[in-house]
């Protein structure tokens, strides 16, 4: 025997009755084309299906005896980082926490990185971005100011596992449309509903996920976006002058933010196409993507931690586009005095207006 095949109201959801050469809804009296309900269906079958996200295993790779540069390892007594240089560095300030006493060690190796952006901005140009970036500030306490602390900040290069991938997507929304329209004697407004399915394909490359559990994620997110076209095979020379953590978080313990952000950015994306239609909302999606790959990258990231009534403010500048994350305190002597400066200015030119008043 066939199956029997039930179908809702696009509308509101209510059972559809076939009536001569139309589905009819008793519920709210829209009637549908036979063809255009199957069509919908299909859609949303196709959009229900289940999601995939499939990642390659990553090969790391080792450092070879060849490497131009000679490397030391540098431990912070104090947060407990761990991190490589140059064996020429002289004397180093922790980037994560700001001690000034950092141990240094014979290099114990590390995995290879498969590439890495070089910084493009040295310290005078990151110094000048970060004063730029204060100079909004309002009420900046003076240790902000302070040439000999800012000079303090360090070019790190930050671990990152890089994902590619060619997403798949399917997604379906209810829409709707209203018109409104008077006569001499009542207001109308109609409501069109509209279901719409979008498929597609979009590829990703070079997705960002910190591979350091040191770095404060949402402020490695906000130095985005970098410019990759200028990413290198990295040579250990790169490191000259410059520090460089090890990823201490695994590509497969990032794949959960990878997926994530491959799904949010095709889910984008996709909404971008539903212009035109009001209170557009996704009723089913299925994302899934093919080809993921996985790769080890450090990236240019110049830090700063300044501490100030006990807190410590971090700062980190894009070491390729000077671009400047971290939030500042307000002084509040600063503050008040310029409130109390203020006040007593309106209070003066009150106290004058009405002496001329009463004359």
């Amino acid at each position: 025997m066939d199956t029997i095949q039930n179908y809702q109201c696009p509308c509101c959801g209510a059972s559809l009755v076939f009536s001569g050469e139309e589905l009819h809804c008793d519920s709210c009296g829209n009637s549908f084309g036979l063809e255009a309900i199957q069509e919908m269906n299909a859609d949303a079958q196709t959009a229900s299906g289940e999601s995939g996200y499939h990642w390659d295993t990553y090969q790391p790779r080792s450092y070879e005896d060849t490497e131009s540069v000679n490397l030391s390892d540098y431990n912070c007594p104090s947060c407990g980082a761990q991190i490589t240089g140059d064996s020429t560095l002289g004397a180093t300030v922790c980037p994560y926490c700001g001690n000034a006493t950092i141990l240094k060690e014979q290099f114990a190796g590390t995995l290879k990185p498969d590439y890495v952006i070089p910084f493009q901005l040295d310290k005078k140009a990151a110094m000048a971005a970060f004063e730029t970036d204060f100079s909004k500030a309002p009420f900046l306490p003076d240790e902000f100011r302070s040439k000999k602390k800012i000079e303090e900040m360090s070019g790190v290069y930050v671990p990152f596992w890089m994902f590619d991938c060619n997403c798949d997507a399917a997604i379906t929304y209810h829409a709707t449309r209203i018109s409104s329209w008077s006569d001499a004697s009542y207001n109308y407004t109609k409501t069109d509903h509209y279901q719409l399915f979008r498929a597609g394909s979009i590829s990703f490359a070079n997705i960002p996920v910190d591979g350091s559990k040191k770095t404060d994620d949402t402020y490695m997110e906000a130095l985005e976006p970098y410019d990759y076209s200028a990413a290198v095979d990295f040579n250990s020379a790169y490191l000259s002058g410059y520090l460089a953590d090890k990823y201490d978080v695994s590509a497969e313990d990032c794949e959960g933010r990878a997926n994530e952000r491959v799904q949010n950015s095709t889910i984008s994306a996709f909404d971008r196409t539903t212009d035109g239609y009001f209170g557009v909302n996704r009723s089913q999606t299925r994302i899934s993507f093919s080809n993921g790959k996985i790769r080890y990258a450090l990236l240019p990231v110049w830090m700063l931690n300044i501490k100030y009534e006990g807190n410590n403010y971090q700062y980190a500048i894009n070491g390729q586009t000077g671009k400047v994350v971290g939030a500042y305190p307000i002084d509040k002597k600063k503050k008040w005095k310029f409130f109390a400066k203020v006040a007593g200015i309106a209070y003066l030119v009150a106290f004058i207006l009405a002496y001329f008043l009463i004359q």
